[in-house]
């Protein structure tokens, strides 16, 4: 009298399809919305000045100053009051003042009388560190 054995002599294949589809949704997924940091920006024309490396820390705000010395926030037009508003709000969630970066972003044609205007606005609500996007040093067309 013979066993039936379960399937010894049989080999069971290990279906990686599914797997490989899930890694790359995944990977598509993240470089999409990596992506939305960096739209969410608005076009000025950024100052042609050395600036630091960009080994800070990133900044808890950045906002962007127009020519005319319009306040954008994440593309949004705002008022100096709300801006103050937003920082007030940033440094009571993060309890630390010295915690809350500003990073402003001016149009190169932007007068310094808008940001002095908005910087002031800021330091009286108690932000402490401010750093001001520049594009850095960039040779002159038509130069080697």
């Amino acid at each position: 009298m013979r066993f039936a054995r379960p399937n010894e002599d049989r080999i069971r294949a290990f279906d990686l399809t599914p797997m490989i589809d899930v890694v790359l949704q995944l990977i598509i997924f993240f470089m999409f919305t990596s992506q939305f940091g960096e739209l969410s920006r608005s076009l000025v024309d950024l100052p042609r000045e050395e600036g630091q490396d960009d080994s800070t820390p990133k900044p808890t705000l950045v906002v962007d100053l127009t020519r005319e010395g319009a306040i954008l926030l994440e593309r949004e037009t705002i008022s100096l009051d709300a801006l103050a508003q937003i920082a007030r709000i940033e440094i009571e969630r993060l309890g630390d003042p010295d915690l809350v970066t500003v990073r402003v972003r001016p149009d190169r044609e932007c007068r310094a009388a808008h940001l002095n205007r908005m910087m002031n606005r800021l330091a009286g609500v108690g932000v402490r560190r401010w750093s001001i996007g520049t594009l850095g040093s960039q040779p002159a067309e038509g130069a080697p």
